[in-house]
């Protein structure tokens, strides 16, 4: 009788389960290389430089810094990266990354930021903290007599810039407020932040200068906080906290 017990409590018994670490998102396969610039051609710096293209199960990113790959890898801008190595701004430290991921699906931007995280751990050997610090910044807001924007009818082809003298005029069609604040913060001496609220999509007209490239003073001087102002906004000094990726460490890429 004792001996049917034990069989019986062996059988109610459920097998054990060992548990397995769950690997990292990665891709299928990945090749990493140096970008081949020709003899004498231009130097650059360790700014967000880069290129990134998704199509099929195909993932390219070239002439990409190591900080672009940061960018891209953790979806932050450029300003919250510190620490980068002094060696990311050497010359030949561009590369060319031709990755693939598993199946024959195309797989979203989403989708691909974890498998870039664990290409940059492995080949680069990254490794950081994350910090929150207060940053100066610009706040794009809405001015005291409101916006003055014209709402957006539907997207149409781009249009060049054109010229008034030394005034430069962009037309921005079918535009968000993040793709304003891009577009402002690139001749600005900080970051840009998104604080009107505003959701919609429109036709942007800006008209400033821009310096002439021998650097002298243009006749007229209008800026792009004035052109901003145009708009019913107001670019307004301030300090923000932000998270900061610290880079701890890094290495140049191993071998393929």
């Amino acid at each position: 009788m004792k001996r049917i017990v034990f069989a019986a409590l062996f059988l109610l018994t459920p097998p054990l389960v060992f548990s397995q670490a769950v690997s990292p998102p990665a891709f299928e396969v990945a090749s990493v290389k140096v970008h081949p610039f020709p003899p004498g051609a231009f130097g650059f710096g360790a700014g967000g430089g880069g290129d990134f293209r998704i199509s099929g199960n195909r993932v390219t990113l070239g002439q990409a810094t190591l900080t672009f790959l940061v960018m891209t890898a953790y979806h932050v801008k450029d300003f919250q990266i510190s620490a980068m190595p002094a060696w990311a701004g050497d010359r030949d430290q561009r590369y060319d990354i031709t990755a693939k991921t598993e199946g024959e699906g195309t797989p979203t931007v989403e989708q691909v930021r974890p498998m870039l995280q664990t290409l940059l751990a492995e080949r680069f050997q990254l490794k950081f903290h994350r910090e929150t610090r207060v940053l100066p910044m610009y706040d794009l807001v809405i001015g005291k007599r409101g916006p003055k924007l014209q709402e957006s009818t539907g997207p149409r082809p781009a249009q060049l810039p054109s010229h008034n003298g030394p005034v430069i005029r962009y037309v921005l069609l079918d535009r968000s407020m993040a793709d304003l604040v891009a577009f402002v913060a690139i001749g600005l001496d900080r970051p840009v932040l998104d604080k009107t609220g505003l959701a919609g999509r429109y036709d942007f007209v800006l008209e400033y200068t821009r310096g002439n490239l021998d650097g002298a003073a243009p006749d007229v001087d209008r800026s792009i906080f004035a052109a901003v102002q145009d708009l019913g906004l107001k670019l307004a000094p301030a300090k923000e906290p932000t998270e900061v990726l610290v880079i701890d460490h890094a290495e140049r890429p191993s071998a393929n």
